[in-house]
């Protein structure tokens, strides 16, 4: 079933078929996301008790297929960039386990899964990489790559940068486009999975690479409302609030370990890259580079939205981020939690002294062999500091617009299933539109003290 789902959403993409498959898609999620309408608060909250995990936590936004995500997130090119190397030691690895078990003998495929992959632009440069390494050790040997994200996925967008209709690049020069990945190498076969991480996803020993971005910090549904908060990393260390979503962001981390050690071949390593709060209490859009912090700013103008009758207190209540940014303690917690200089780390971990840092205890047959706290600077706020007219209103204006896009790929589903289903999608969508106005106005009076730079854990974690 596994295979023919895969092959049937390949054939789609090669049949021109996808109009479809995307009504039906369409279909599927107007049923299941209240984002859409499809359920009733009533009804909505009656499902989600009964489901391990809520589905269409994260609704893309702007057009299928134009690839609006990676073009408005470019930093999250820099932080796969940073974290390259490290796949690129365990691809290496990889191939030496294969060697040992002449696999390219039997024609074993290599196989490589992005989780997470939203729409696969920010992490096809490494994957060109990873690809050509397997290319020049087995040049014969079928190359597998599955994309995995959720149903509602702006999948087009995969399949339109993986075949280079649609260029993959950081920074902020021109884009050019590049050959497709499977026109520059024969044999490399793409697949798409819309099933969840939590859940599995690929046969047993299936995978040689696993590779994770900005996405392991979604969790599998609101632990607890914070009636005072939208996310937990605003939570006070201790509080009964940051005590809830710790437990069970360790669950969660505990069950999609679990499920990719039986994916994972002996050898296989998985490259995580997922956010974190750092000891300095530095996360996602607070950092020692700028004065101002980003969810705070989403928490003033959201309540500030609740105290003036635009929303609701219940739909202020009701808005809460399914997500926890992990401490390095809290990834390697499953493992044992012994924090410890790892001597005989395989793999270079961006940022890390000694080799990083490393457990001795083993999780499901998997061990961490390399894992630390990782920044990665907002791209748009040091292009402001360094090229910015810091004069003018105008400049400070246009930085702002073309900044806060980044801020809201991922955020904007969030605000919008808060507020009740009795409103219009039109009006729901009216507010959110005055949420992130309001940020913009924001960042355009102080673009010096504003900005979303990335705090990771960087992690390498092996199958024995």
């Amino acid at each position: 079933m596994f295979i023919a789902r895969l092959v049937h959403l390949h054939r789609c993409r090669q049949r021109f078929c996808r109009a479809k498959c995307r009504e039906s898609l369409m279909w599927r999620l107007r049923c299941r996301s209240p984002a859409f309408g499809g359920l009733s608060r009533r009804v909505a909250h009656r499902w989600q008790s009964s489901q391990a995990e809520v589905r269409g936590k994260h609704v893309p936004i702007g057009e299928a297929g134009s690839g609006y995500y990676s073009d408005h997130t470019k930093g999250c090119y820099d932080v796969v960039d940073k974290a390259t190397p490290m796949m690129l030691e365990a691809c290496r690895s990889a191939l030496a386990q294969r060697q040992q078990r002449k696999a390219m003998e039997s024609a074993e495929p290599f196989v490589i899964c992005d989780y997470g992959c939203a729409d696969a632009g920010t992490s096809l440069p490494m994957m060109r990489k990873l690809v050509r390494m397997v290319r020049e050790a087995e040049p014969s040997t079928p190359i597998v790559l599955v994309y995995e994200d959720q149903p509602q996925n702006d999948w087009s967008s995969v399949f339109n940068r993986i075949s280079g209709d649609i260029p993959s690049v950081g920074g902020f020069g021109e884009a050019t486009l590049e050959k497709g990945i499977t026109e520059e190498h024969e044999n490399v076969s793409v697949f798409a999975t819309g099933v969840s991480f939590y859940q599995r996803n690929l046969p047993e020993g299936f995978a040689d690479l696993m590779f994770s971005a900005t996405a392991m910090h979604w969790l599998k549904t609101v632990p607890k409302p914070m009636p005072d908060l939208l996310h937990s990393c605003m939570a006070e260390p201790g509080s009964p609030e940051d005590l809830e979503y710790e437990a069970a962001a360790l669950d969660d981390w505990k069950c999609i370990l679990e499920h990719r050690a039986h994916e994972l071949k002996p050898g296989g390593v998985f490259g995580v890259v997922s956010f974190s709060k750092t000891p300095e209490g530095y996360f996602l859009g607070r950092s020692s580079h700028v004065k101002e912090s980003m969810h705070a700013h989403f928490l003033d103008i959201w309540r500030s939205f609740a105290q003036t009758g635009l929303i609701t207190n219940d739909e202020f209540v009701a808005t809460n981020f399914p997500m926890r940014y992990r401490s390095l303690e809290e990834y390697l917690a499953p493992f044992g939690g012994d924090v410890a200089p790892s001597a005989d780390a395989d793999f270079p971990v961006v940022g890390a002294t000694a080799g990083g840092l490393s457990t001795s205890g083993r999780f499901e047959g998997l061990r961490v062999v390399g894992a630390v706290y990782g920044e990665v600077r907002c791209p748009y706020h040091v292009r402001w500091m360094n090229e910015g007219d810091q004069s003018s209103a105008e400049a400070k204006k246009a930085h702002a617009e073309h900044y806060v896009p980044t801020t809201r790929t991922w955020s904007n589903s969030t605000f919008e299933m808060g507020l009740s289903r009795s409103r219009t999608p039109e009006d729901r969508a009216a507010i959110v539109e005055r949420l992130f106005q309001a940020y913009t106005d924001v960042v355009a009076a102080r673009p010096g003290e504003n900005c979303m730079d990335y705090e990771h854990v960087y992690m390498a974690i092996q199958k024995e």
